[in-house]
């Protein structure tokens, strides 16, 4: 029920709507991808699958971001289901890939940014 409500609440704030070319939507396993401009962009991704497709994909995201405070932890591992990586101080046994596909499992799909996080001069 709140994880329908959330999706709905940005659907309707940000006006966002999935537009599927050459493949409609499907519980198959997929990698959703896209570059990273905003904190929301995983949201608008996720609320814009039907509901039966968002229940079984899980945004990648930042640890150290969606740990930060109650509230994002909560969208992060009870809303949203976030596999949650470590960024700013990996050791030798945070390999975000496996966290990947220990995620996927044998039916879930990802959304995934590929360059990582945003900056303001677009280099770091």
């Amino acid at each position: 029920m709140m994880k329908a409500l959330v999706a709905a609440l940005a659907k309707l704030v940000t006006g966002a709507s999935a537009r599927w070319v050459g493949c409609g939507p499907d519980t198959r396993q997929r990698v959703y991808f896209a570059n990273h401009t905003s904190n929301l962009d995983a949201l608008v991704i996720w609320a814009s699958l039907p509901s039966r497709v968002r229940d079984l994909t899980r945004p990648v995201a930042a640890r150290d971001y969606w740990t930060k405070n109650t509230l994002r932890r909560y969208l992060a591992t009870q809303i949203f289901n976030a596999v949650l990586i470590e960024r700013k101080r990996p050791t030798a046994h945070d390999n975000p890939l496996t966290d990947m596909l220990k995620a996927l499992g044998e039916y879930n799909s990802l959304i995934i940014f590929p360059e990582g996080g945003r900056s303001k001069d677009g280099l770091s």
